[in-house]
Parts: C-alpha cells; sequence; structure tokens
C-alpha cells in the first residue's frame, strides 16, 4: 500500500513540477544552478557540447536506481523501504508521459523553446515502449 500511495504522490509531484504549463514549473528559477558554464544541475540535469544539449531526463536517473533497489541493493536497509520503491516507480512513469521523453540530445536553439513548450501526452507512452 506504501508503494502505491507513494508512487501517485511522487507522479503528482512530477507532474505539477516538470509539466512545462505547470503553475509551479514557472516559478522554479532557471539556470541557477550551473557548473562549469556548460553543465546544468537545477531544475534540469543537462550537459551542453558546441551546438548540442544533452538533457538526462528524470525518469533515466530513476530507472538504473530502482532497477539497482531491486537486484544489487535489495538486502541495504534504506533500499527495502516500498515508500522509496513508489517514489521512484512514480517519477518513471511521469517522466515517461512526455513526447520526447525518448530524445535526449536536442539542438542548443531549440532546447530553452523545448523546455517551455514539450506536450505532455498522458499514457500514450505505452506505444513507444510497445
Amino acid at each position: 500500500m506504501e508503494t502505491i500511495i507513494s508512487g501517485i504522490a511522487s507522479f503528482l509531484f512530477f507532474h505539477f513540477t516538470t509539466k512545462p504549463k505547470s503553475k509551479i514549473n514557472k516559478k522554479i528559477p532557471r539556470n541557477k544552478l550551473t557548473l562549469f558554464k556548460r553543465v546544468g544541475v537545477f531544475p534540469n540535469l543537462n550537459f551542453e557540447a558546441k551546438n548540442k544539449v544533452v538533457h538526462v531526463h528524470h525518469w533515466m536517473v530513476f530507472t538504473p536506481l530502482f532497477i539497482a533497489a531491486q537486484t544489487i541493493l535489495r538486502n541495504v536497509g534504506f533500499f527495502q523501504s516500498d515508500m522509496l520503491h513508489g517514489l521512484m516507480l512514480g517519477g518513471i512513469f511521469q517522466g515517461l508521459m512526455y513526447e520526447d521523453s525518448l530524445k535526449f540530445i536536442h539542438n542548443s536553439k531549440d532546447y530553452k523553446e523545448k523546455i517551455t513548450s514539450t506536450s505532455y501526452h498522458g499514457f500514450r507512452f505505452l506505444k513507444k515502449l510497445f
């Protein structure tokens, strides 16, 4: 039950904070934390190289962590938490709902527009996977 509740909470958290047209997303400061001028850490993890930007989606971070928690780290106390598993699953499912969820290399000039206008297409992401 904890997994379901935390999964729904995580899904809603990511929905309201990452959806480009969300009121909460619009209030998040942009590009305030950068490393080496080419690596953006908050609110989006991205790397610039020449005229390309590599955008690391949150589902791409959670998926290997979830797999590790289910296999390698299953005997480590913190990673046995049903709540943690739900948080990761909610983030993974929500992240896959964007139409560009499987695209992570973008042109630099188009990237800023993409971040502010990406469409969100519900459960059609299942067509991409199957």
